[in-house]
């Protein structure tokens, strides 16, 4: 199963719910933020950076991408053990996030050992 952090938020690229990474970046914005939890925010944030390519950086900017998502690889441990830690970290400052499993992504244009990055199918979409 594919693994999908989503917030309450709805992302303007892809017009569903926003995922983990946007939940963050929104969070660590905040005013309200504590300084520990923005400094855990930030490392969680570097380790991400050197450790998950982003499929924006590896692929042309083309209408057809415009509503594909990213999935994390049921087999990408350590990215999701990092994952759960921001999910932590984002609940514990009232950001509310639910996890999506689905065998299936949609259709493929970005894929590496831990992500697919995908425009998904209408009955995945539905569930986002």
């Amino acid at each position: 199963m594919f693994i999908r952090f989503v917030s309450s938020d709805v992302d303007e690229r892809s017009h569903v719910t926003a995922g983990l990474f946007c939940a963050a970046y929104k969070l660590r914005r905040s005013e309200y933020l504590p300084d520990y939890e923005f400094a855990a925010l930030m490392e969680l944030r570097e380790w991400f950076n050197v450790h998950l390519n982003s499929p924006f950086d590896r692929l042309r900017h083309h209408r057809r991408h415009e509503g594909a998502i990213c999935w994390f690889k049921p087999t990408a441990r350590e990215h999701l053990q990092r994952a759960w830690e921001l999910v932590a970290i984002l609940e514990r400052n009232d950001v509310l996030i639910w996890t999506i499993r689905s065998p299936r992504t949609g259709y493929v244009h970005y894929e590496d050992d831990v992500q697919v990055f995908a425009r998904p199918y209408d009955d995945v979409r539905r569930r986002l």
